[in-house]
């Protein structure tokens, strides 16, 4: 695994109450994922550990293989990686992304349970036919 960051990509803003406002981003897109409430502590850093620790963090996944830390909408669950790291083009879906079941044929279409399209491969049967 590379060397991960302590938090995902922030800016810092004082507010009118001498506290601290994190805005934290994730590190593929540059989405704003968190606005934190006012911070007051000594320093940035510690304003900045609290801020992470009690807000920032639960809305970001944390790439194991590149450290970054990344919107739900950056993450291919199926793979457990950002998509820098894992392109949903690269991945076969496990789950269903409607129902949750598990899919128990990697190229399959449709889910076998709900009738979903799934996001990523698959065979629809057309191949070959005619246009």
């Amino acid at each position: 695994m590379a060397e991960s960051q302590k938090t995902a990509t922030y800016k810092v803003v004082a507010d009118a109450g001498g506290g601290r406002v994190f805005r934290f981003y994730c590190d593929i897109s540059g989405e704003l994922c968190c606005v934190t409430k006012p911070i007051r502590a000594d320093t940035e850093e510690a304003a900045l550990e609290i801020a992470w620790d009690k807000e920032g963090k639960w809305e970001f996944n944390l790439c194991p293989k590149c450290g970054k830390y990344v919107s739900s909408a950056m993450f291919n669950v199926n793979a457990g990686l950002c998509l820098d790291c894992a392109p949903w083009e690269d991945e076969y879906p496990s789950f269903c992304h409607h129902c949750g079941v598990r899919l128990q044929e990697p190229d399959a279409c449709f889910c076998p349970i709900c009738g979903a399209r799934l996001q990523v491969g698959g065979t629809d049967g057309k191949e070959g036919a005619a246009e």
